[in-house]
C-alpha cells in the first residue's frame, strides 16, 4: 500500500551502451483527489483514467501515501503534494490544508528514494542516511521523539548505509548495504520485527534477518525478499497476509517467518492486509486479504498461502494499496484489479471493459493510453506512475554482410514510441539521403564502419539506439594460370586477390611445391627442388565478411635423369625384368642411345629391361633418358648374362 520498492527500479530490462534517451520523464495519476493528492491542479475531483501531474518533469521515482503523494526529481530534489494534515508535504505548516499541485520539499537535496506512508513521509539520500516528516505520533519518523508531527525533514537517528526504504501506516523500514533491516514506529502487531510490541523511536534491528534484498511495510505487517529468492513477513496476520498458512483475528508474528510456498522472488510489496511478489519469472503472487478482490484470482476468498494471479505474465514491479492492487509489466504497460478508482479498462487484446458498479475489478485489467511506464506506486485510494520517454526492448542490430552492394537492414524495438526514424554514418559523417531502415554500402564506405541510429519518439522525449558494420569489398581471386616452374631455377608467381581492406592470402589446404614459399600477398616464390603437379587451395580474406577460396595448380618440371644403381645378373633360358631407375617429370622415355642388348631381352620406354637371355655374355651399352626438359641425360649400363 504505502511501501515503495528500491530507489531504481529497473522494469524496462537493459538498453545495453548504444542506448540514449533524452526528453522527460513525468508523473501520471488517478483515484481519489479529495486532498489533491493526485496532482492534477485542482483537489475534491476524483479521477477515473490517469492525468499528468501538474507542473512536475523529470521525475526519477514517485511515491503514493494514504493522501499525499511525493516525488523525486534526477537533481535529487523531493516533491510533494496532497494532504497536509500533519505537515507530510515537509513545506513548514501544519494546518488543515491541501495542495493540489507538487511543491519542492525545502532544504533536502541528493535524495535518490521517496517513500509516502499514511501521513508521514521518508527520504533517502545518496550518502546512505535517512529522513522523515509529517506524523510522529507512533515515532515513526526515528527521530528518537513521539513529537505530534515535523512539517520539515529530521534525520533518523543512528542510521547509515541505507539502501531502501520502505513506509507503512504508522511505521517504517530500511535496508542496509549489510542484508539487514531496521524498523521503526508502531509496534501493536509487531511489525517492527524485533520480538516485542513495544513503539520505538529510533531504529532497531530485525531480530535475526540477514541477506534481505528489498522490504515494503504495510499497515500491520512488513515483508522482505532475501538473497536466496523466498520471503520473509512479520506483523499482523489476522487474513493471512504473512503467508504462512495461517490466520486470526488476533494472530500476530512478532519476528520474521517464511512465507509457504515462494521462491525466487525478486520484488514484494505490502497494502494494508494483503501481499504481493513478483517472481524471475515474470508471474506474480498474492496472499491475505480479499474481500475486494485485490488478489486478482476473482474470488473474496482470503488466502493464508500465496497464490499466483490468473492471466498475468512478463511483470517487473507490483505495488499494494488498501484494497487494490497493480502491476507493471515490462512492456509498459499497467494491469489494475481490486477497488481501484480507474473507471474504464482494457483488456490484455484491447477490448475495452467498464468498471463494475462496485468498482471491484475481479480481475487484472489494463489501463488504456497509459504506455512506457517505468514505475508504480499505489497508495490509500489512487495511483501514481512513473512515465518517461520511449523505452527500448533491445538494442539496434543490423542484418546483412556489410559487403559494398548488398543491403543492410537496420533493426530496432522501441516502446510506446509514436515515430521511429533512421540515419546512417560512415564512421562520423551522416551520408546524405540514406534515412530509411535499410542502406546498400557503396565503394567509399569499405575499410570503413557503417552505422545505423534509430531514433524513437513520443511526446516525453526521444530515445536512440545504434548499431555499426563494417563495410568491405569482398576478396576475390583474379584468374589467371601459373606458368611452369622447373627444379633448380628460382620461380615467381602472385595469386592476385582484389578487396578493401587488401586481403591477406594463405594456404587452407594441400601441399605447395617444394621450396616454395607463399607470402600474404599472394606471391608464391624461391627455387623447387622436386618435381611434380601440385594442387592446393587458398584463402584470401580481408577480416570482414566470409574468406574466399580457390583452388590452384603449379606444375614443376625436373629434367631426366638417371640415378645409381646395380644391375642384377641374368640367366640364360630364365625370364629376366629390370627396370632402370630415372627422376625427372614428366616422366622420362628410355631408349637404347648405342651398344647392343643381351638377346632376347627388350626395353620399353618407361626403361624396363625384360625377356629371356638367349645368349650368355657381357653386354655393354648407352641408354637415353628424355623428358623435354633440358638435356637428355645419357647412361652407360652392362647386364651380365650367365
Amino acid at each position: 500500500m504505502l511501501a515503495v520498492s528500491a530507489p531504481a527500479v529497473s522494469v524496462l530490462g537493459p538498453a545495453g551502451p548504444a542506448a540514449a534517451s533524452s526528453g522527460t520523464s513525468t508523473a501520471y495519476a488517478w483515484g481519489y483527489n479529495f486532498w489533491g493528492q493526485v496532482g492534477a491542479g485542482s483537489s475534491e475531483e476524483d479521477t477515473s483514467s490517469p492525468v499528468a501531474v501538474s507542473g512536475l518533469s523529470q521525475v526519477a521515482q514517485v511515491s503514493a501515501g494514504d493522501y499525499h503523494s511525493l516525488a523525486v526529481r534526477t537533481d535529487g530534489t523531493v516533491w510533494a503534494w496532497g494532504d497536509n494534515t500533519n505537515g507530510q508535504l515537509g513545506n513548514g505548516t501544519t494546518s488543515y490544508s491541501s495542495v493540489p499541485v507538487p511543491a519542492q520539499v525545502p532544504g533536502l537535496t541528493g535524495v535518490v528514494q521517496v517513500a509516502a506512508g499514511n501521513q508521514h513521509s521518508l527520504a533517502l539520500r545518496s550518502d546512505g542516511t535517512v529522513w522523515a516528516w509529517g506524523s510522529n505520533g507512533f515515532g515513526q519518523l526515528g527521530d528518537g521523539s513521539k513529537t505530534w508531527s515535523r512539517s520539515t525533514p529530521v534525520k533518523v537517528a543512528g542510521l547509515t548505509g541505507v539502501t531502501q526504504i520502505s513506509a507503512g501506516y504508522y511505521h517504517s523500514l530500511a535496508l542496509r548495504s549489510d542484508g539487514t533491516v531496521w524498523a521503526w514506529g508502531d509496534n501493536h502487531s509487531g511489525q517492527l520485527g524485533d520480538g516485542t510490541e513495544t513503539e520505538r523511536a529510533t531504529p532497531v534491528k530485525v531480530a535475526g534477518l540477514t541477506g534481505v534484498t528489498q522490504v515494503a511495510a504495510g499497515v500491520g505487517h512488513s515483508l522482505a525478499v532475501r538473497t536466496n529468492g523466498t520471503v520473509v513477513g512479520w506483523g499482523s496476520d489476522s487474513v493471512g497476509q504473512l503467508g504462512d498458512g495461517s490466520a486470526g483475528v488476533n494472530l500476530e508474528r512478532h519476528t520474521p517467518v517464511a512465507v509457504k510456498g515462494l521462491t525466487k522472488v525478486i520484488k514484494v510489496d505490502a497494502g494494508d492486509a494483503h501481499s504481493l511478489a513478483v517472481r524471475s519469472d515474470g508471474t506474480v503472487a498474492a496472499w491475505g486479504y480479499n474481500y475486494y478482490r485485490q488478489l486478482g484470482d476473482g474470488t473474496t476468498t482470503n488466502r493464508t498461502t500465496p497464490i499466483t494471479v490468473p492471466g498475468l505474465t512478463n511483470v517487473a514491479q507490483v505495488s499494494a494499496g488498501s484494497y487494490d492492487s497493480a502491476a507493471l509489466r515490462s512492456n509498459g504497460t499497467v494491469a489494475a484489479w481490486g477497488f481501484n478508482y480507474l473507471g474504464h479498462a482494457q483488456l490484455e487484446d484491447g477490448t475495452p471493459v467498464t468498471q463494475p458498479d462496485d468498482r471491484q475489478w475481479r480481475s487484472p485489467v489494463y489501463v488504456p493510453g497509459l504506455i512506457s511506464v517505468t514505475q508504480i506506486s499505489t497508495g490509500s485510494s489512487h495511483t501514481l506512475v512513473k512515465v518517461g520517454p520511449p523505452a527500448l526492448t533491445g538494442k539496434a542490430s543490423i542484418t546483412g554482410t556489410g559487403a559494398v552492394g548488398t543491403k543492410l537492414t537496420c533493426k530496432a524495438s522501441f516502446l510506446a514510441a509514436t515515430s521511429v526514424k533512421y540515419s546512417w554514418m560512415r564512421d562520423t559523417t551522416t551520408i546524405s539521403g540514406a534515412t530509411t531502415a535499410t542502406y546498400t554500402p557503396v565503394t567509399g564506405d569499405a575499410a570503413h564502419k557503417v552505422t545505423c541510429k534509430a531514433t524513437g519518439t513520443n511526446s516525453r522525449g526521444s530515445t536512440d539506439t545504434s548499431a555499426s558494420i563494417s563495410g568491405y569489398v569482398p576478396a576475390k581471386f583474379a584468374s589467371g594460370t601459373p606458368p611452369v616452374a622447373q627444379t633448380a631455377k628460382y620461380f615467381i608467381y602472385r595469386f592476385a586477390a582484389t578487396g578493401t581492406p587488401t586481403p591477406k592470402v594463405t594456404r587452407a589446404s594441400g601441399t605447395l611445391p617444394p621450396g616454395l614459399k607463399l607470402a600474404p600477398g599472394g606471391t608464391l616464390s624461391g627455387t623447387p627442388t622436386k618435381g611434380g603437379t601440385y594442387t592446393f587451395t587458398l584463402q584470401a580474406t580481408g577480416g570482414i565478411g566470409t574468406p574466399t577460396k580457390a583452388t590452384k595448380t603449379v606444375v614443376v618440371r625436373a629434367p631426366a635423369k638417371f640415378t645409381t644403381a646395380t644391375t642384377p645378373v641374368a640367366h640364360a633360358g630364365k625370364y629376366y625384368i629390370y627396370k632402370f631407375p630415372t627422376t625427372g617429370y614428366p616422366v622420362p622415355k628410355v631408349t637404347r642411345a648405342s651398344g647392343t642388348l643381351p638377346p632376347g631381352l627388350k626395353l620399353a620406354t618407361g626403361g624396363t629391361l625384360s625377356g629371356k637371355p638367349t645368349r650368355k655374355g657381357t653386354y655393354k651399352f648407352t641408354l637415353k633418358a628424355t623428358n623435354g626438359v633440358g638435356t637428355p641425360a645419357t647412361a652407360t649400363k652392362t647386364v651380365v648374362v650367365r
